[in-house]
Order: C-alpha cells, then sequence, then structure tokens
C-alpha cells in the first residue's frame, strides 16, 4: 500500500515507514499521510 505525504506530495512505500519511529514521512517529517485509493468504483445496488 502506497501512502502520499500531504506537506511535500511524494509518495511514501511501507518500507520507507519504517525507517522512522512512527507515522512520519521520512523526506520531510509531515506527519499527515493518505492513502491512495485503486481506480476501481464500486457500485452498490439501490434498495
Amino acid at each position: 500500500m502506497v501512502y502520499v505525504c500531504h506537506t511535500c506530495k511524494t509518495e511514501v512505500t511501507p518500507e520507507g515507514l519504517k525507517a522512522l519511529p512512527g507515522v512520519k514521512c521520512p523526506y520531510c517529517g509531515g506527519r499527515i499521510l493518505y492513502k491512495i485509493r485503486p481506480p476501481v468504483v464500486k457500485r452498490v445496488k439501490g434498495v
């Protein structure tokens, strides 16, 4: 699963997150990370 840093907009892999304690961007030290969602649209049938 790949994350994107809010501050520097770089993609961070889970291996990059293990480099520092806690949840931080290894490039800028930002603590806000967004999970990249797949482009698949889920269709739910209405009731």
